[in-house]
């Protein structure tokens, strides 16, 4: 049994957010992302650091590492810097029906 979770992540871009967001909002974007059953829900650009951005995604548990792992090159061509990369995982609940093991 598959449970979605919500995962926020941060990283540091090497480009304009408006530049990197114009990609994320892509036709292109959408495919990669639909391929993983990932639904985008929010993305930003931090206030402190014009370089730094949040996105928060809902998808099953273990997909966004799956897209990470398939795209990761793609995504380093738009100058996304993996290394910063930092994740957490948000469930609706701890209780063992809806906590992901």
């Amino acid at each position: 049994m598959s449970c979605t979770v919500t995962s926020v992540f941060t990283f540091k871009i090497q480009s304009t957010f408006d530049e990197w967001s114009a990609i994320f909002d892509s036709t292109e974007a959408d495919k990669r992302h639909s391929e993983f059953d990932i639904k985008p829900l929010f993305r930003g650009v931090s206030k402190e650091d014009p370089q730094k951005v949040i996105v928060i995604h809902q998808a099953p548990e273990g997909n966004v590492q799956k897209f990470l792992e398939a795209n990761g090159d793609w995504m380093a061509t738009h100058r996304v810097d993996l290394s910063t990369m930092e994740e957490s995982s948000w469930n609706t609940s701890l209780t063992k029906d809806n906590y992901c093991d």
